[in-house]
């Protein structure tokens, strides 16, 4: 058995900073065992450019060359940030300022993905092509200010070659490309006018209906929203187009922008009042206007703020399922005797799906009070409502029981017994665990 080594070196910005990858191959014959497995490239970040007026945004390039004699292939997604930090391709950025402070994350704490789609592809690189995909480093940093700033880009891509018997690129990487880098740029003070001339050319991709694909353009606008634009991202919340993007980035730039005008609109849309264009709709409303009403609800109810709560409890007279249990569980969030009100009075609705969704409201607010109310829901006649109501008071109160995922009629008696027999013996000291980083929906 003989072994083959091939060295592949990347260049990066940083001087004298070289990073190496060993390919180790075992093979019957030195000859075919390096024809496989030459797959030569260099990778690595790059700064657009070396100074940027603060408001306007900042990309990072990733740069991959094909510098050997066989084609590869490598899998591509639309380039905006995934929270899901075992994703394999994604890159990381950390960005520090004076001192070697780090700047901090603008996006929600890591609980999933991203809203909206993220697109799956994949690019195929002859030799001698280069690929290159802009990042836009404000989803992983907030600038505040001027000054110096160093960033760290890092990315493992893996690489795939075709199978010579199959004709097809194989499902199993045939290298990584490594990138790591340090890299600096200077963030400088900007007037109004030099940051709105800095957005220009991505909204004039958004209003090109010619551009089918105005990604980019909805990514920085969505991610970094300017009060000059507000009424572009109510136009764009209730597209003509909605091929072209999805409308809860709207809404989320929107919720970024944060503005009393900007929640307004968002409150609107999410109670109906101000209905997508015709063309924004399909045959099935379920499919079409729900999900951006439902994220309507969900934004309203990470805000929190009273003054949203009149126009929620109303929707609850008017909006079907799955829309209202949605509005439900969010009144978990408002500190509001109203929303207390409204959740306590569903527990008695003649339907089950209120009555499940009203308990995890009540689960929502997490406080010492809603604990009676919950044992009480142990006894429903329905077996969905009494398992939803023990997953509350697990989640509530930290405590265990180990329901069985049907229970029986008699099984449900005795747990309600264990519950009541707990909370006589934990309810005086009792006091909630602190709120779940992420919120369950």
């Amino acid at each position: 058995m003989m072994w083959a080594m091939v060295w592949t070196v990347w260049p990066f910005s940083s001087p004298g900073l070289r990073v190496g990858l060993f390919l180790l191959v075992a093979a019957t014959s030195l000859a075919p065992t390096l024809a496989r497995a030459q797959l030569s490239y260099t990778a690595h970040f790059e700064m657009e450019k070396s100074s940027y007026l603060l408001g306007e945004p900042i990309f990072c390039t990733f740069v991959i060359r094909n510098t050997g004699s066989r084609v590869f292939a490598f899998r591509y997604r639309s380039p905006s940030r995934v929270l899901v930090r075992d994703y394999e391709q994604e890159p990381s950025f950390q960005v520090t300022g004076r001192g070697g402070r780090k700047l901090p994350d603008p996006a929600p704490r890591p609980c999933g993905g991203t809203q909206g789609t993220v697109v799956y592809g994949s690019v195929t690189l002859p030799p001698g092509q280069t690929e290159s995909e802009r990042w836009l480093l404000n989803e992983w940093a907030r600038f505040t200010g001027p000054g110096r700033f160093q960033v760290r880009a890092g990315r493992r891509l893996a690489l795939l070659e075709i199978d010579p018997k199959s004709g097809r690129f194989s499902e199993k990487p045939a290298a990584f490309a490594l990138a790591l880098e340090e890299m600096s740029f200077e963030l400088q003070l900007s007037t109004p006018a030099q940051v709105a001339a800095a957005f220009q050319p991505y909204l004039a991709q958004i209003n090109n209906t010619k551009d089918h694909d105005p990604a980019e353009g909805v990514l920085v606008v969505t991610t970094l929203p300017q009060s000059f634009f507000f009424q572009q991202l109510v136009d764009m919340a209730n597209s003509v187009k909605p091929d072209r993007w999805d409308r809860r980035e709207a809404l989320a730039g929107l919720a970024r922008l944060g503005t009393p005008e900007a929640w307004r609109a968002i409150l609107k849309l999410a109670s109906g009042d101000e209905p997508p264009a015709p063309s924004a709709r399909t045959e099935s409303k379920d499919q079409a206007e729900d999900p951006v009403r439902s994220y309507a609800v969900l934004l309203l109810a990470e805000k929190a703020d009273a003054a949203f709560l009149s126009t929620l409890i109303e929707m609850l007279r008017t909006s079907p399922e799955p829309l209202r249990g949605e509005v439900l569980r969010a009144l978990g969030f408002f500190s509001d005797a109203r929303a207390y009100q409204t959740l306590f009075g569903n527990l008695h609705s003649a339907a089950t799906a209120d009555r499940m969704n009203s308990i995890l409201g009540l689960k929502n607010l997490g406080t010492k009070e809603v604990i009676p109310a919950l044992l009480a829901m142990l006894n429903d006649p329905e077996p969905q409502v009494r398992q939803v109501a023990d997953f509350a008071l697990e989640g509530v109160t930290g405590h265990k029981t180990g329901l069985s995922t049907e229970p029986s009629r008699p099984e449900s008696a005795r747990l309600a017994d264990a519950w009541h027999a707990w909370w006589r013996e934990h309810g005086g000291s009792f006091s909630p665990a602190r709120p779940a980083a992420c919120h369950e929906w």
